[in-house]
């Protein structure tokens, strides 16, 4: 099946897409992907949205600018498929499925006996009437009804992308996004969990200091001293004594630890808590690669990548690229596979990557309500 994948991370920066065909198993192709930048205005509805998500009590209608958000979005994705199909020469009707994530504003784990609760926002009818093509979005919501954590979702594409170049096991993938995540994939099948903040919190620490969106190679955190009292502060979270799997929202941290540190010292002291935290959680699988993928936004930094290859050696710590994938694209790649599993009933979550009791399907379809589309080429 031909499949678009629309990825908007929590880092608010833009929307990646990515072109797949697959059975939805091993079998990939690669088509053209793009990285488009969120306009100043989508954003700042976003971040307000988010406040509102973290202040929305459990039982209450939701808040109501959760409607204004999913008409940005829509008309977001709307604006970067239309640039994206001509500057590549495509034409929709070809598409069979299109995946989208829909943006994460809400994220709580399970707590014994009580469900995590996730919000992705989306309006997937009014994609699917406006491109005329079906549409899978509200992936994780499946999960959680049934006790998952409902993330992370990508290792299902990460085992494929191993299968399909035939790489020697055991591997491990991680993914520096807003949150960062790890896949373990063995002979024992796939383990999964967030580990800790990547690039959020850092971005953030650079947009409150008016510096730009993020830190260009980590040059600012090299320049910096790192405070290791505030790492440990930051990893006596709770959250890193849980067990494996488990999940994060990109707002579990905050910036209060570094409130008082310089711009270059709080950076350094950031990243080098994204470090620990990741080996912190690759050790909790009790992994012992002898290859590590590093993909995400985060694999730009070039110090937070020289920090993570001098920790875990001897394994080889290699870019996405290095083995032919598209480090950037591969989220939305994630989401264009699992779109195609979904209509084919196939699980995307299992008991290793979720903690769901058994290996579960999930997205919602929406079907178009006429056969006319918006953006037909």
């Amino acid at each position: 099946m031909k499949t678009i994948g629309f990825m908007t991370g929590t880092s608010l920066d833009g929307i990646d897409m990515a072109v797949l065909e697959t059975d939805g198993d091993a079998q990939i192709t690669f088509g053209p992907w793009a990285e488009m930048p969120m306009p100043s205005a989508t954003r700042s509805v976003l971040e307000e949205t988010i406040r509102a998500a973290l202040a929305w009590p459990r039982g209450e209608t939701e808040p109501t600018i959760f409607a204004e958000a999913r008409r940005v979005l829509v008309d977001y994705h709307l604006r970067s498929l239309r640039e994206f199909l001509a500057h590549n020469d495509l034409n929709l009707q070809t598409f069979d499925v299109l995946g989208v994530h829909g943006q994460t504003v809400l994220h709580e784990r399970p707590k014994g006996d009580v469900k995590g609760r996730t919000v992705q926002l989306f309006d997937g009818q009014a994609f699917a009437d406006a491109t005329g093509i079906p549409v899978v979005c509200d992936f994780r919501q499946a999960d959680i009804e049934a006790g998952g954590e409902a993330a992370p979702l990508a290792p299902v594409y990460h085992r494929a992308l191993a299968q399909n170049a035939k790489l020697e096991l055991p591997l491990v993938v991680v993914n520096l996004g807003g949150v960062a995540n790890i896949t373990v994939i063995d002979e024992n099948g796939l383990t999964a969990l967030d580990t800790g903040p990547a690039n959020g919190l850092m971005d953030q620490w650079m947009r409150r200091h008016d510096r730009g969106d993020y830190d260009h190679e980590g040059r600012i955190a090299a320049s910096g001293t790192i405070h290791e009292d505030i790492v440990a502060a930051y990893l006596s979270h709770p959250y890193f004594q849980a067990k494996a799997p488990k999940s994060l929202d990109r707002y579990d941290f905050t910036l209060s630890h570094i409130d008082t540190l310089s711009f270059e010292d709080g950076l350094a002291t950031l990243s080098a808590f994204t470090l620990q935290s990741l080996l912190a959680g690759i050790r909790l699988t009790g992994a012992e690669p002898k290859t590590v993928i590093l993909a995400g936004g985060g694999r730009h930094n070039t110090h937070l990548v020289n920090q993570v290859t001098s920790a875990l050696a001897p394994a080889r710590v290699v870019l996405a690229e290095t083995m032919n994938w598209r480090g950037g694209a591969i989220e939305a790649e994630a989401f264009a596979y699992m779109a195609v599993r979904s209509l084919q009933g196939k699980p995307i979550s299992f008991p290793g990557t979720t903690g769901v009791k058994t290996p579960l399907s999930g997205g919602v379809v929406s079907y178009p309500r006429s056969k006319s589309t918006l953006l037909a080429s």
